[in-house]
């Protein structure tokens, strides 16, 4: 199934599922906020954001394209066998060459890489050559991208990468996720989330305004000039027997100096069955030294497929979608 066979999306994010009792948290602190009129929310100052609508047929994203060649001309994935898939940038969906007839940039395979987590920097490492005979075949109606082989040098592999980039073009930001925090703190951010989220007009039609929100997934990190961030995806379901519905928005929240509260600066909300859902998952943080840029990259599991995409913060403190890769799978 392609992309354009699933859901529609508005907003993007990340990967840790909270302890159940921040969880029981969750449901009784949204429950307080649950009736806070939409008008509350800051037109003038909405985040950006996009819907993924329940009874219209999933559609993702298409690619987004403003990929800065000093970023480097790949970017890595995690493969079977210990190797990694080599993303080209440049290509859109439905140019994704085989695998065994890909054309590489010189500089993208041999390289040396480095290893990204939303932890921080992970390692660098070297992979090698791309050759026709390490390609797996690939059936008809599917893409993947080529793969080549990741070396460690000595001692033990390192394990729990989640994305690479050329070595030097990023510098790793460190984020904890809310499984890693205290567990006072955890059901402290549990509540801020919940706050921001409650604002937002998410649902259009209404049927979620009071099923409570669940945070199944944060992450949090410091910008330069004591600005605290958050991303994060929470869940509000409907349990209609004939025709149950989830609403799931990843979010972007900040906090500036001298402020209490957080604020969602950036959205992506999905209305669909559990089935048809897309599985976001925060890869890493990076700042991306050519341009300075606080970088979020975000990857999107439609199940039967996946791309990446690469959310940037700009100088005015906007957050949008930088470039999203071409959508590989079946």
């Amino acid at each position: 199934m392609s992309p354009h066979q699933r859901v529609r999306v508005t907003g993007r994010f990340t990967s840790f599922q909270a302890p159940a009792a921040v969880l029981v948290a969750t449901l009784v602190l949204v429950t307080c906020g649950r009736d806070v009129p939409e008008s509350k929310a800051d037109s003038a100052t909405r985040p950006s954001d996009s819907t993924i609508l329940a009874g219209e047929p999933p559609v993702a994203p298409t690619s987004v394209v403003f990929w800065d060649a000093q970023d480097g001309s790949a970017i890595y994935l995690p493969a079977e066998g210990g190797a990694a898939q080599v993303i080209l940038p440049p290509v859109l969906d439905d140019s994704v060459p085989k695998p065994s007839s890909a054309v590489l940039p010189s500089d993208a395979a041999p390289a040396s890489v480095d290893l990204f987590a939303p932890s921080g920097l992970i390692g660098t490492v070297s992979v090698g050559e791309y050759t026709v005979g390490a390609q797996t075949a690939v059936s008809a109606g599917c893409d993947a991208w080529p793969v080549v082989p990741v070396r460690h040098g000595l001692g033990n592999p390192l394990l729990n990468w989640r994305i690479a980039l050329q070595h030097g073009v990023g510098e790793p930001m460190h984020a904890d996720s809310i499984g890693s925090i205290a567990r006072t703190d955890s059901a402290l951010l549990v509540v801020d989330i919940n706050k921001a989220a409650a604002l937002l007009p998410l649902d259009s039609s209404g049927v979620m305004r009071r099923v409570p929100f669940g945070v199944s997934k944060a992450y949090r990190f410091k910008l330069p000039g004591d600005v605290d961030v958050v991303v994060t995806v929470v869940e509000r379901r409907l349990n209609v027997e004939a025709s149950p519905r989830v609403e799931r928005s990843v979010l972007v929240l900040e906090r500036v100096a001298g402020s209490k509260a957080f604020k969602a600066v950036w959205t992506e909300t999905q209305y669909a069955t559990e089935d048809d859902l897309i599985a976001v998952d925060l890869l890493g943080v990076v700042s991306m030294r050519a341009s300075g840029r606080p970088t979020l990259f975000l990857g999107q599991d439609f199940g039967d497929g996946s791309r990446v995409q690469m959310l940037q913060r700009d100088g005015s403190g906007k957050w949008s979608v930088r470039w999203a890769s071409a959508y590989t799978g079946c």
